[in-house]
């Protein structure tokens, strides 16, 4: 049952239960405290009458009276209903000798099974009393008993009067702090439907929402910033999962357009042997750049996904960068162009070796695609400061000044109108660039319209 009530109905509980007991507590803490003070009070005014009547007969020269001429002229002795005193004095031989006026009917009785000195509780004509009983002594010589009584009514009716106030103050103030409890607990859970409301805002297509902050820096603020910042990771990979999916239909449509136009053009009509070989020859190369296409973005999505595993290991980045050259000779001879590596330095370091193979074949690749025929592509390096400086520099058809600011955008591809063989995906160096990112390597590119271009690595050594 308790499950099914609403937040603020529970913490209204909560509080009501919590307060309950807290009240119960200072309650029982007011009773017993003045219960104890109001005894305290009646034996300190019994043992004063009892001691006043001792010292009387003790110090008397002869024993004449044994109580004060005046003593039955006093109020609490004549009186009965304001806060009486009774008292009653037998001889040694325990007859009555003399009791207060307020004694009109029955006497207060020597009790023999009681002890001196120890108040007890009796009742004298429906009033209780607090009786206590002592020898009379003088010179020594026990000539009489005491017994003086004490009335509780008064006392008896104020406990009464306040068990009966506690009694209607307590369910009173359980059923106010509830509806306190539950308007605060109204106020302060509002930002939490704010959040809920919110919340419910937010769709595949809807996640630029956002919870308004509270004013209050508490933990609903935490909340919020937490629920703020998941909503804007989850519309961050929905966007990338959209222009990954967006990018690669894009990108795989042309080569397998251009596979299925040359098959269908092969099987409209017989053909000489070389015209097949051409045209399956021609489709292969299609089928080679879908190969190449899908790699590239196996490699980009695992960048963004962060499924890439980074495993430092040292290795030594001029044999690295040969066999990247070693890997890409087939079209180094296709275009003639010459590399020059005579300048880079022989230096161990410690990186990612998977990722700095991957940037150094996407530099390359760009290197050769955009060299002119019989071009030339030269490979450099210098040591400072503990870094390796890598430099790859070609003297192809070069990038002008406001294409060069985009050239490392994703699927970003320069002007080629007038060289219609520049063919590429536009990832080649996006990918580096990020890959760059994770391994701590910086990546500069420079280049001059029709002059060349030249990419700046730089990372530290080992």
């Amino acid at each position: 049952m308790f499950k099914n009530l609403s937040l603020k109905n529970r913490i209204a509980l909560f509080y009501s239960f919590t307060f309950s007991i807290v009240l119960l507590i200072i309650f029982a803490f007011i009773y017993y405290t003045v219960n104890y003070g109001i005894n305290k009070t009646l034996y300190e005014i019994l043992k004063e009458e009892t001691n006043h009547h001792f010292d009387y007969v003790l110090h008397e020269p002869t024993l004449e009276h044994y109580v004060h001429p005046h003593e039955w002229e006093e109020v609490e002795h004549t009186d009965v209903a304001l806060n009486p005193v009774f008292i009653a004095i037998y001889n040694q031989e325990f007859q009555l000798v003399e009791n207060s006026p307020n004694l009109v009917q029955n006497k207060l009785e020597w009790n023999k099974n009681q002890k001196e000195n120890a108040p007890y509780l009796a009742n004298y004509n429906t009033v209780e009393l607090l009786i206590s009983q002592t020898k009379l002594i003088h010179h020594g010589e026990v000539v009489g008993y005491l017994v003086v009584g004490v009335s509780t009514k008064h006392n008896q009716l104020a406990l009464g009067y306040l068990k009966t106030g506690l009694m209607i103050i307590f369910p009173l103030s359980i059923v106010m702090i509830f509806i306190s409890a539950r308007l605060i607990a109204g106020q302060s859970t509002k930002p939490v439907f704010s959040i809920i409301k919110t919340a419910k805002k937010i769709t595949e297509n809807n996640l630029s929402e956002r919870i308004t902050l509270p004013k209050n820096k508490d933990e609903l603020y935490l909340l919020s910033i937490t629920i703020n910042s998941l909503v804007g990771r989850l519309e961050t990979q929905l966007q990338k999962a959209k222009q990954f999916s967006a990018d690669a239909s894009h990108e795989l449509r042309t080569p397998l357009a251009v596979v299925k136009g040359t098959l269908e053009i092969l099987i409209r009509k017989k053909r000489t042997i070389e015209e097949y070989n051409e045209k399956i020859n021609y489709t292969l190369k299609q089928v080679e750049r879908l190969e190449r296409l899908v790699e590239q973005f196996l490699v980009l999505s695992r960048v963004e996904n962060n499924s890439i595993e980074l495993k430092p290991s040292t290795f030594e980045v001029k044999n690295e960068v040969l066999k990247s050259i070693e890997r890409f000779q087939v079209f180094l001879e296709e275009k003639q162009i010459s590399v020059f590596t005579s300048d880079i330095c022989t230096h161990s370091t410690e990186n990612f070796k998977e990722l700095f193979e991957i940037i150094i074949d996407n530099i390359l690749s760009n290197a050769i695609k955009y060299s002119n025929l019989k071009g030339k592509i030269t490979v450099s390096s210098f040591i400072k400061n503990n870094m390796y400086f890598l430099s790859f520099q070609d003297n192809g058809i070069g990038i002008d000044e406001k294409e060069l600011q985009m050239i490392q955008n994703r699927f970003y591809r320069i002007n080629t109108n007038s060289s219609p063989d520049h063919t590429g995906t536009g990832l080649g160096l996006n990918i580096a660039t990020q890959l760059a990112n994770i391994s701590g390597i910086q990546l500069k590119i420079e280049s001059q319209k029709k002059i060349g271009t030249i990419i700046f690595i730089s990372l530290k050594l080992k």
